[in-house]
């Protein structure tokens, strides 16, 4: 069981990558809804916002429980954000990358204004 999931881990590995340039790009859209929310408040925005919130809490989440789960089975899971070519290694722990993404979308949550009786 514990070889299944570490070879279901290195299959994962390539597409870890791409999916952290994804919760990038959803970081950088929640900013700028954020930004059209001010001067421009519509409910499409503040939907905007919230799925934005979403889709980050759960890629943190899934992050934060990869890195568990590698140290569990014996790996130290990391991306290379470094040129291999050039012998650049810039290491950072899926949990690092998870946290980020977390906390993001918790003060995503709080900017969109989920909890206000505001109606603009």
């Amino acid at each position: 069981m514990k070889e299944m999931m570490l070879q279901m881990m290195v299959m994962m590995m390539p597409a870890m990558k791409p999916m952290v340039y994804i919760g990038g790009l959803f970081m950088v859209l929640g900013v700028v809804l954020i930004l059209a929310r001010m001067f421009m408040p519509s409910p499409g925005v503040r939907s905007g916002i919230i799925w934005s919130g979403r889709i980050l809490l759960f890629l943190g989440i899934f992050f934060i429980v990869c890195q568990f789960m590698g140290i569990w089975l014996g790996a130290t899971p990391s991306i290379n954000f470094g040129d291999p070519k050039k012998f650049e290694f810039n290491m950072y722990p899926f949990w690092q990358i998870g946290a980020v993404f977390f906390v993001v979308a918790i003060i995503l949550g709080f900017l969109s204004g989920r909890g206000s009786t505001q109606t603009t």
